[in-house]
């Protein structure tokens, strides 16, 4: 091999890792840049499932309220259903019970009823 072959083959290998170098710093900006647009959106939607969450606490703590209420007037009405009859009357049944004292069987029982009438 001659000095100037030698020398053109150094030229083009030097060129080649001029080259190398530019694609190794775009594709650490690139991916820079991926990354940070990558931690962006998931913080959007983080907050996002965030703010769910916070609705389905809202709602939950409704429906606590809504439970207490239907168990208190349940009861009246047990107790005014059982008085009615005492005195000759024949009243309705009653609506459908809960199926229990707490939160979550009335939730499980609610769901369940739900799921048999095709509404959820």
């Amino acid at each position: 091999m001659n000095g100037e072959s030698l020398e053109r083959l150094m030229e083009i290998i030097l060129q080649m890792k001029i080259n190398l170098t530019h694609i190794n710093e775009t594709l650490h900006q690139q991916t820079y840049e991926i990354r940070r647009e990558l931690g962006s959106v998931f913080e959007e939607q983080k907050h996002a499932l965030e703010r769910c969450l916070d609705s389905i606490d809202h709602q939950l703590e409704k429906c606590c309220a809504h439970i207490e209420e239907y168990q208190r007037l349940y009861s009246n009405l047990s107790a005014m259903r059982e008085k009615l009859i005492q005195l000759g009357g024949e009243p309705s049944g009653l609506p459908t019970g809960s199926a229990g004292p707490d939160l979550e069987s009335v939730i499980a029982w609610r769901l369940k009823e739900l799921k048999e009438h095709g509404r959820l």
